[in-house]
């Protein structure tokens, strides 16, 4: 009878324990949702970091790529999930942005999330045609506002990061120019190439090589430090707009209410990882820098540009969708 009893009670303690107590996490192989297509920065940023972070973890991180909606269609599915840390998303710029670009979302940015680590960042290039009458940041300025609404610059589309950030460069002393969005990043370099448009905000690692041919030229870094690669390259911040400041983040984060074991769990690899030597060397190479700090720092991060964005649309008068 005491063993029956004593079966009882154990298993009565069981059902009120957390998973994760009651097993080792992780046992099985853990997914990671990249809300975007293949190919892309933060796609890159992701399968590097997962490589590591699996060999720390005991289990594979496979890396799903699920685009669509401007990262909406990603980014709710793991909203959706089991809060059981076995299902993560690689969260960037847009996780921000999207509560100011759409009158509403399937969930809510910050409430239905557990931040979990911010692994790195990396500024934009804002180059232009070598046939543009400007060489530097400065010249570029001065242009604009001598030819008010003339200057055309190039984005992926309405509501991306290079949209925004010339949005938010629109809004410093009155400069005008005229956005002409592409469906895709690839459509926009064809046409900056061509000098069909004037300039466009691009990253280091897809711009290197035309900037080295000499089919583009650089004129600022967007981010808050210069790239390692560019050491002659200023900043917007340093070229007369010292508060200016546009870079895309990354960083990793699960459903609302996961245990808080598997958060430091998964905390500890996901930094660990972006900070080993190795995949710290290959994101330098592509100009991304890492920051490998805690999932406190990411829910920081994401609430102060939640707000940036907020301000940056209601400013330009960008019409959310």
């Amino acid at each position: 009878m005491r063993t029956w009893k004593q079966f009882t009670v154990a298993a009565a303690i069981a059902a009120l324990l957390p998973a994760s107590v009651l097993a080792a996490f992780p046992e099985r192989p853990i997914r990671l949702i990249v809300p975007f297509p293949p190919g892309g920065s933060t796609d890159v940023v992701a399968r590097r970091v997962a490589v590591k972070a699996q060999q720390l973890l005991g289990q594979p991180i496979v890396v799903e790529n699920r685009g669509g909606a401007g990262g909406i269609v990603g980014t709710e599915a793991v909203a959706r999930a089991e809060r059981d840390g076995y299902t993560l998303l690689l969260c960037q710029t847009s996780h921000g942005a999207n509560p100011a670009l759409r009158r509403s979302l399937p969930y809510d940015s910050e409430k239905d999330f557990t931040p979990i680590a911010w692994l790195a960042d990396h500024p934009g290039l804002l180059i232009a045609h070598p046939s543009k009458p400007y060489e530097n940041f400065a010249d570029f300025v001065r242009h604009v506002k001598a030819n008010p609404g003339t200057v055309t610059y190039a984005s992926a589309g309405g509501g991306t990061f290079p949209h925004l950030t010339m949005a938010m460069l629109e809004l410093n002393d009155g400069i005008r120019m005229v956005h002409v969005p592409y469906k895709g990043a690839g459509p926009a370099r064809v046409d900056l190439l061509a000098g069909r448009v004037d300039v466009r905000i691009d990253a280091y690692v897809t711009a290197i090589g035309l900037l080295k041919e000499g089919k583009l030229k650089a004129l600022a870094v967007t981010g808050r430090e210069r790239i390692s690669q560019m050491p002659q390259l200023p900043t917007v911040a340093e070229s007369g707009f010292p508060d200016f400041e546009s870079s895309i983040w990354m960083g990793i984060m699960g459903p609302a209410g996961l245990p808080a074991d598997v958060t430091a769990k998964l905390e500890r690899a996901f930094i660990d990882a972006a900070k080993d030597p190795e995949i710290a060397r290959q994101l330098n190479d592509d100009g991304v820098y890492v920051r490998g700090r805690s999932g406190s720092d990411l829910g920081v991060l994401i609430r102060g540009e939640i707000a940036k964005w907020r301000r940056v649309v209601k400013a330009s008068g960008i019409q959310p969708e």
